[in-house]
């Protein structure tokens, strides 16, 4: 039971200040704030975390990294078309965003979400230069999972022979994190519309 209960503690914090670190920045957060926001004491809260910049690395890890990973964030099998990839994709975009939105509360603008979810990842390259070359590899990983998935596209005649899998696994990433960066200046990320631009580039490809 205690195991539990400092199991749920931890949760608590962290849910709690990353709303905090996500929606008014890193150096806009002090400890105090903390305290009052999660009911905690300065002692439980660095039983959890050495210092402030080590809880806000923790909070990165578990909601921002962990979640992007690609590797949780869809599920398809390793023999997917690249058109059930693209939809197994944005369909992981849209659920990691509205799981992110249900963390940081209905209450806060859709729009506001996302302009603050990429602020807190400019954060990481100044503050967590460690964990942005973790960030630089799960993005490569992503990549390599699309160049293969056209690869394949290509081989099973899915696809044109005469692409480059390299050059549209990167257009295929650019328009997810151009789409992220645009919808965040109007109502937010919009799904619909990522699904759209890849279906428009696929029927360019196809075989």
């Amino acid at each position: 039971m205690q195991d539990m209960t400092r199991k749920s503690h931890k949760a608590e914090l962290f849910r709690v200040t990353f709303k905090l670190f996500i929606l008014n920045s890193f150096d806009g957060v002090s400890i105090p704030d903390i305290e009052k926001a999660t009911g905690f004491t300065r002692g439980t809260i660095f039983h959890y975390a050495d210092t402030k910049l080590d809880l806000f690395r923790q909070v990165v890890e578990y909601y921002v990294l962990d979640r992007q990973d690609i590797r949780k964030k869809i599920q398809v099998s390793e023999d997917c078309t690249l058109h059930e990839f693209i939809g197994a994709y944005v369909e992981g975009v849209e659920r990691t965003m509205d799981g992110l939105w249900n963390i940081i509360g209905r209450d806060v603008p859709k729009k506001d979400c996302c302009r603050a979810y990429l602020n807190m990842i400019s954060q990481i390259s100044v503050l967590l230069p460690e964990l942005h070359h973790t960030q630089l590899a799960a993005i490569e990983r992503e990549e390599k999972l699309w160049t293969e998935v056209i690869a394949r596209g290509m081989e099973c005649g899915e696809l044109r022979q005469d692409i480059s899998p390299e050059v549209y696994a990167k257009v295929f990433m650019s328009l997810f994190y151009g789409r992220a960066f645009q919808d965040s200046l109007n109502e937010g990320m919009d799904p619909k519309l990522l699904k759209l631009e890849m279906e428009a580039v696929y029927e360019i490809i196809k075989g």
